[in-house]
């Protein structure tokens, strides 16, 4: 004897079915959420560690090869692309004498005759991670109250021809050199920050021309990490949004 199904079971009513599709949407949100908060917290340690790698890159090349060497971190303030090179783009360069002469420059005359070379292709930092001039301020020391000391000028890139950048420089023997220090002063440590952002569209005051992707209570980029490069070459984390802006004691 065939048996039949009951073709009378209570199925799903419009309503049910709408509460379950709106838990479902927020529950799709919620982990979009999350990951983009994660994934903006890995790009910005990432940009840390990339900056922290090219930092001790120059300060070996300098060891290495006995002559000045710089970071540089280009400045193009013009394109205004989210894939733009403007404060993401990280090389090295060392100073080598002119064509007339041999070897490496020994960074004796660090003014006078030499050419500043890249030593890589470089690295860019992590999509929405970028390098920040405006809170890449000096560690108070003695005297010092503050400020910066990057070095800035007009150099030739692989790839990009003369481009603004900004520098920070090594002597040969690897420690922290400053070209806007005074020689009466001891030299103070120099943070580097990056923030999580985007470029800002032209016409923005944003600072350095990048909007961060949140801000703090003093509208400060809330997503902010970095280093401190001290006089002798020495590297220390920051390792709180305190730090990065010289609230806390490092």
């Amino acid at each position: 004897m065939k048996t039949f199904c009951n073709k009378h079971h209570r199925g799903f009513t419009l309503v049910e079915l709408m509460v379950v599709m709106a838990i479902i949407g927020v529950m799709m949100t919620l982990a979009a959420s999350v990951l983009r908060d994660s994934g903006k917290g890995r790009g910005l340690e990432s940009g840390v560690d990339m900056l922290e790698s090219m930092v001790r890159e120059a300060r070996a090349t300098a060891q290495g090869n006995d002559c000045y060497t710089r970071l540089i971190i280009a400045k193009d303030e013009k394109n205004l692309s989210q894939d733009s090179r403007h404060l993401r783009y990280m090389t090295v360069q060392m100073k080598k004498k002119n064509e007339n002469t041999r070897g490496t420059y020994d960074g004796t005359d660090v003014a006078g005759e030499g050419t500043w070379v890249s030593t890589s292709a470089g690295v860019t930092l992590p999509p929405g991670v970028y390098f920040s001039p405006t809170y890449s301020t000096t560690v108070k020391w003695m005297d010092n109250a503050g400020g910066d000391m990057l070095g800035q000028e007009v150099t030739r890139l692989a790839g990009k021809g003369q481009t603004a950048v900004y520098y920070i420089e090594f002597d040969e023997k690897g420690r922290y050199v400053t070209p806007q220090s005074d020689p009466l002063n001891t030299t103070p440590g120099q943070r580097l920050v990056v923030i999580s952002g985007r470029r800002a569209k032209a016409g923005n005051r944003s600072k350095d021309g990048v909007l961060p992707s949140d801000f703090d209570s003093q509208r400060r980029p809330a997503a902010a990490k970095g280093i401190v490069i001290w006089p002798t070459g020495d590297i220390s984390q920051l390792r709180t949004t305190r730090q990065v802006y010289g609230e806390e004691e490092i």
